[in-house]
């Protein structure tokens, strides 16, 4: 038996002097049902060892990708409080109104923080660590000393991402404030009007952020990790009481 070859295939002249080609065979494409057999062919050992990478590679995904889920909810949902009402009782208590009208906000529970703009009602909770939130259950106050009937620096710190809290947490979208945005704090049974007038970022050893500000008497500040996921630093949000 005799050979020759060209570029496609293989020319083979039988015994009988019949030429016969022997054309190379396409490897199969791998489907699911190839795949499977494959895979039950296997040991018993390296079924164990491959089902548990698939299972390590999917969660390790999960856990990356669920701190920007609250990023999309607030880009999809734009959650957002009617501000009128919070605007309203506190121009009523500028007016020397010690009751607030709206039943809604009477039926708030404790002292509390709303920031309009990005959707947040929280509530500000007093202790000596900000441990005292728990897994989001409100914002903590740093300086116990100062409320917004006094001169001074109220100092606000919320988480801005948990994986046991819904949405993230209730500083998950602070960056989202702007100059000029509105914010309000019901305390006891009157609400004040604070406005944002600076933002920034600094470091966690920049204690400074509690300091008061000699041009601003009644300050409001609220901090929060930054950027997302890191504790590297912290994004910072001052405001003034009008």
């Amino acid at each position: 038996m005799t050979r020759k070859k060209t570029k496609s295939a293989s020319i083979i002249l039988g015994n009988k002097g019949k030429l016969l080609t022997n054309t190379p065979q396409k490897k199969a494409p791998n489907t699911p049902r190839s795949i499977w057999r494959a895979f039950k062919k296997r040991s018993k050992k390296s079924k164990i060892i491959i089902v548990g990478a698939i299972v390590i590679a999917i969660a390790s995904f999960i856990l990356l990708i669920l701190p920007y889920l609250p990023r999309l909810s607030y880009l999809i949902r734009k959650p957002k409080i009617d501000a009128k009402p919070y605007s309203q009782a506190a121009a009523d208590a500028k007016q020397g109104s010690t009751k607030i009208s709206d039943d809604a906000i009477q039926k708030l529970k404790g002292n509390r923080l709303i920031l309009p703009s990005i959707g947040v009602n929280a509530e500000i909770i007093d202790g000596r660590e900000v441990y005292v939130i728990g897994k989001n259950q409100g914002v903590w106050r740093e300086t116990k000393n100062i409320d917004p009937t006094k001169d001074g620096n109220i100092v606000l710190a919320g988480h801005r991402f948990l994986y046991t809290a819904n949405s993230g947490g209730y500083f998950y979208n602070l960056p989202e404030l702007k100059l000029g945005s509105k914010i309000y704090v019901r305390w006891k049974d009157t609400v004040y009007e604070y406005e944002v007038y600076n933002t920034k970022t600094v470091l966690p050893t920049q204690v400074d952020i509690r300091d008061k500000d000699p041009k601003v008497s009644k300050k409001l500040t609220m901090y929060t990790c930054y950027p997302l996921g890191s504790t590297s630093k912290r994004y910072v949000v001052e405001a003034k009481q009008l």
